[in-house]
């Protein structure tokens, strides 16, 4: 395989944000013609990528959005559209092969499971063999701020599932017929397929919740098990100073989920994670901070000395306030983020 295994140790990898968001003009090459295109990426945005193991695209796929255009097969979005959100599988596909990176895919809640199955075969027949594909059902399904929460609770009290937590019991009784789905077309057991369920890290009630609903007969009949355990180790703060001060917590966090993980014999991972200022009113200040070289250095040892293991997923490359860079075209002295994280790798071969 062309990058580690999951939970083989520390290694990094990036979210994307919304392109609606940041503009097409950060990823792709002007004046594309996506009907004819064979490569739209901008070179610099293909070099920035170096540094990660592992691209997820829960933004460009709008998981968090209701209605979601990319829930219906028959009206995603097609290689040939302009690509703005959501943007095509086959982009997505295109970009990990193009860079050798593993792809993480978010399905849309309200996906079918003919939708799933469709899915598997499609990044099973254009994903370079050589690359790993991490599915997780939706994101956050926990967080109520978002639809999926309140979609997981009704399905789950429609279908009469157990569990005090009725959303986990639904993302978990959805999340183990996806794994099934992309096992009977990868076949089970394949090292090209991980299997994501994914977590509060400031809370273990979820986790709990889902370990309970993973041995519930009805919502998991077969006894499918993930194979990692997913949590977003943000260090939250108003200022580097406030960040500094936040690491602490971020590593307790860390060591609590991974009491929990363990417990299912399951790696800690992330699917997000790094610097949280949305806070404040001086977010895009903070972004660029000198100081903030020195401090992603210091949470990336926070972090994996706290047994975080690969990938941490980076929440996100590039974009206002929470990327590495603010923008693709910054250069390295204009990314602090940026350069400490890549300062921190070089240093942890």
């Amino acid at each position: 395989m062309a990058n580690p295994a999951p939970g083989s140790g520390f290694f990094v990898g990036a979210n994307f944000w919304n392109i609606d968001w940041e503009g097409q003009n950060d990823y792709f090459q002007s004046n594309v013609d996506f009907s004819t295109t064979t490569n739209p990426w901008l070179p610099q945005f293909i070099s920035d990528l170096a540094p990660y193991h592992v691209l997820r695209f829960m933004d460009w796929n709008q998981i968090n959005d209701d209605p979601n255009p990319q829930a219906d097969w028959s009206t995603r979005t097609q290689k040939t559209d302009s690509q703005g959100e959501p943007v095509a599988f086959e982009w997505q596909i295109d970009l990990c092969n193009r860079t050798k990176k593993d792809y993480w895919v978010n399905i849309p809640s309200q996906a079918s499971a003919s939708y799933w199955q469709q899915l598997a075969q499609l990044i099973y027949s254009q994903l370079d063999p050589s690359l790993r594909v991490y599915v997780e059902w939706s994101n956050e399904v926990w967080n109520s701020q978002f639809p999926q929460n309140g979609y997981a609770k009704s399905q789950a009290q429609s279908l009469g599932l157990s569990g005090s937590n009725a959303a986990a019991s639904y993302y978990v009784y959805e999340a183990v017929r996806v794994f099934e789905a992309f096992e009977a077309v990868f076949g089970k057991g394949s090292p090209r397929l991980v299997k994501v369920l994914a977590g509060q890290s400031a809370y273990t009630g979820p986790c709990m919740a889902h370990l309970t609903a993973l041995g519930d007969s009805k919502i998991n009949p077969n006894g499918t098990k993930p194979d990692v355990y997913a949590v977003a180790p943000y260090v939250v703060g108003a200022s580097v100073s406030d960040l500094t001060s936040g690491l602490s917590d971020a590593s307790d966090w860390v060591q609590s989920d991974l009491d929990c993980a363990s417990m299912a014999n399951l790696p800690l991972i992330s699917y997000e994670g790094g610097s949280d200022s949305s806070s404040s009113n001086s977010c895009e200040t903070v972004q660029v901070d000198p100081g903030m070289h020195d401090l992603y250095m210091s949470y990336l040892d926070t972090i994996s000395g706290a047994g975080l293991l690969g990938p941490f997923m980076q929440y996100t490359h590039s974009g206002s306030c929470w990327g590495l860079k603010a923008a693709t075209s910054d250069a390295l002295s204009a990314a602090p983020k940026y350069k400490g994280l890549v300062d921190w790798l070089a240093a942890h071969p």
